[in-house]
């Protein structure tokens, strides 16, 4: 095993290599391991109230603008978000505050006395992700959070999060991953993340047909009142301030608002927002929530979400986006459009079990040059079969080559560009494992 044997396990690298340890128990479907562990733990999550947030893209961004409005409301909300961009710590937050070192050993420590004497959890582990969920909600519990704003991780009906009952859901969108374990069909997908749906608790979707005929009929099943993007609310977006923002008015279910901000780019952002908006409308109403139009306004002005079309420079302009499935790579190209980066070098680093044809050809046509290249971790997909795939579908001039490690690559990338002039920037996109890369590599 990975990690050294302590009583006191009071090193965080031990901590952290126990729960990592619990990757070689996979991704097994099913709650009740999660909810065998959580009555171990005295039921932590009973003691909270949750928003849940499923979809296929956009849930992180999301859940992002909700904690932020919350946030700034005066509420004291706690962030669950998967997978880490730089480390374990950032998958979990209280008013943007990472969870400390020192907690994380003492949760785990508390996990771990639980999971040795457990017959039931003995015969059955826990994975990594099952053990990350339930040290979250001691988390939250011992800071006596007022909510936490919960993002799902595979999905929905199976997936550790769902074992809570929430006082809203919601559901962003359904398109086409981990189609190994959703299924092969957008019918199929939209089930699994319907199964967060719960009886009588109201559900707000940014999701179309097919997968919205699904979301809506497991709603009414459950006589769960479904709030759906772009018959029962909806936005419009006014401006675009290219890599600065967008400005965007909302109309809503029961109130509007007008000329509201984000710093996020991407026209994708603004549905993103629309769904955040129904949700927090949804709370106003049932009396769950109290938030002024300034704590919505100042919310929605203020929500980052690092490695998400996250500008880190702008000169040359910088461009990172964990765009890992075909549709995030389609909403990243649409992005690029509308922030003006019309000429670009593309950095790309993909793993081998996503659909990556489906996600180069969004992107890579545009492309004035592209790199492929890997991230450092065991499923990242040859960069040399990358950039094969990318010549598929790159314009007949443009030069695609292969630069072993993340942070070479983006060396190559800003060098190009600089070479280039002013108007020319740089993507990266692929992997969230590239992105944190690159990430780490521009920054310091």
């Amino acid at each position: 095993m990975l990690w050294q044997v302590d009583k006191t396990m009071n090193k965080m690298v031990d901590a952290q290599a126990y729960i990592s340890s619990r990757k070689r128990f996979g991704i097994k479907p099913g709650l009740l391991r999660t909810q065998l562990l959580l009555d171990a733990l005295g039921n932590p999550e009973a003691k909270i109230r949750f928003i849940h947030v499923a979809g296929t893209n956009g849930k992180g961004s999301t859940c992002v603008y909700l904690a932020s409005v919350l946030e700034h409301a005066g509420y004291r909300v706690g962030l669950y978000t998967s997978p880490e961009l730089n480390s374990f710590s950032d998958r979990m937050m209280i008013n943007g505050e990472e969870i400390s070192e020192h907690e994380i050993v003492q949760f785990t420590m508390e996990i771990k006395r639980v999971l040795d004497v457990d017959v039931a959890l003995l015969e059955d582990p826990p994975t990594e992700f099952e053990v990350t969920t339930a040290l979250s909600f001691l988390y939250f519990a011992a800071h006596e959070v007022d909510l936490v704003v919960l993002e799902a991780g595979l999905g929905g009906r199976y997936d550790a999060t769902n074992v809570v009952t929430p006082m809203v859901c919601a559901i962003t969108n359904v398109s086409y991953d981990h189609m190994d374990v959703l299924g092969t069909s957008l019918e199929e997908i939209a089930y699994d993340k319907a199964g967060i749906i719960k009886q009588g608790i109201p559900i707000v979707t940014g999701a179309r047909t097919p997968a919205l005929g699904v979301i809506e009929s497991i709603a009414q099943q459950a006589l769960a009142p479904c709030f759906v993007y772009g018959r029962d609310f909806y936005a419009v977006t006014e401006e675009t301030y290219e890599t600065r923002g967008q400005r965007f008015s909302y109309f809503g279910i029961g109130r509007d608002w007008y000329g509201v901000s984000l710093k996020m780019v991407g026209l994708h952002q603004v549905d993103n927002a629309a769904v955040a908006l129904g949700v927090l409308e949804v709370l106003q109403q049932g009396g769950e929530i109290r938030a002024t139009d300034r704590d919505i306004r100042g919310g929605f002005s203020r929500s980052v979400w690092r490695g998400r079309l996250e500008v880190v420079s702008q000169s040359p302009i910088v461009l990172l986006d964990g765009a890992h499935n075909p549709a995030g790579a389609m909403a990243l190209a649409e992005a690029l459009g509308s922030i003006g980066l019309v000429s670009y070098i593309l950095v790309t680093g993909v793993l081998k079990d996503k659909d990556i044809r489906g996600i180069l050809q969004q992107v890579v046509s545009g492309a004035k040059h592209v790199i492929a290249t890997a991230p450092g971790v065991a499923r990242a997909a040859d960069p040399s079969f990358v950039a094969d795939v990318a010549r598929e579908y790159v314009q007949h001039d443009t030069v695609v080559e292969v630069v072993t490690g993340v942070a070479q690559a983006v060396q190559r990338a800003m060098m190009l560009a600089k070479d280039d002039g002013k108007d020319v920037g740089v993507c990266v996109m692929g992997s969230l494992y590239t992105v944190a890369e690159a990430r780490r590599a521009l920054l310091n």
